[in-house]
């Protein structure tokens, strides 16, 4: 080929990354969906305490027939939840969903927790966490909601996955490229036609063909993640 040829090729290849990250951005394939829209629990008091500063809430809905009230604790470095029982369950759990400021959501947990006693062991939440709603998966045995999360559908994750190759092969491309017109002097027309440029061609494509595997492999489902332990921190009042 032409070095004309290797130049226009390697434009598209620039227009074609460019392209990629911008839908890989504006599409968020990997984003979940959730099935409980946001609920404004009832704030109860507000508690400032030597290290920390707590906000006591009310649960709503089915959840007041399991969780009585919960308190989000704010300190210097974390943030995190404690819920109150209404009595004591041998096993219960429960989705923990936490919103911004602006309520949108930010991630959720999956809490168990057996032989419960009246209060929740300590939660960790995201820092950016300012809301939180709690529903209940099981109690007892009983199952009250049996789904939180919507899995992602499998289109998406290979949607996703194959934009992500795109990208990565168009760049590794266009990289290649830059590099041998800024550094190759007078060799740079025999290196491009050379058996060592299509072999570096041929590995960054099969790079993007392990991107694509490993990613399809790994994204096949985001499941609410467990974050929970700790030693009981609040007394409610």
């Amino acid at each position: 080929m032409t070095m004309f040829v290797w130049r226009v090729i390697s434009a598209v290849s620039v227009g074609v990354f460019v392209l990629g990250l911008i839908l890989l951005i504006c599409l968020r394939l990997l984003k979940n969906r959730y099935y409980h829209e946001f609920t404004q629990d009832e704030l109860f008091k507000k508690v400032k305490a030597a290290n920390s500063k707590n906000s006591i809430y009310f649960t709503s809905g089915e959840t007041k027939s399991f969780i009585k009230k919960y308190v989000i604790c704010k300190t210097l470095y974390d943030k995190f939840l404690v819920c109150n029982y209404v009595r004591n369950f041998s096993e219960i759990s429960y989705f923990v969903v936490q919103y911004s400021a602006f309520k949108r959501v930010i991630g959720v947990l999956n809490v168990t927790h057996r032989d419960t006693g009246d209060s929740s062991r300590v939660i960790a939440l995201k820092r950016g966490c300012a809301y939180v709603n709690v529903v209940i998966g099981t109690a007892d045995g009983i199952l009250v909601n049996s789904n939180v999360i919507r899995p992602l559908p499998m289109a998406n994750v290979r949607i996703n996955s194959a934009l992500r190759s795109l990208v990565l092969f168009t760049f590794l491309f266009a990289v290649r490229h830059a590099a041998v017109e800024l550094f190759g002097g007078i060799y740079t027309y025999a290196f491009l036609d050379s058996f060592l440029n299509y072999a570096i061609i041929g590995a960054s494509f099969a790079l993007a063909l392990i991107s694509y595997l490993i990613t399809a492999l790994c994204f096949r489902r985001r499941n609410a993640k467990v974050r929970n332990g700790g030693a009981l921190e609040y007394e409610f009042v």
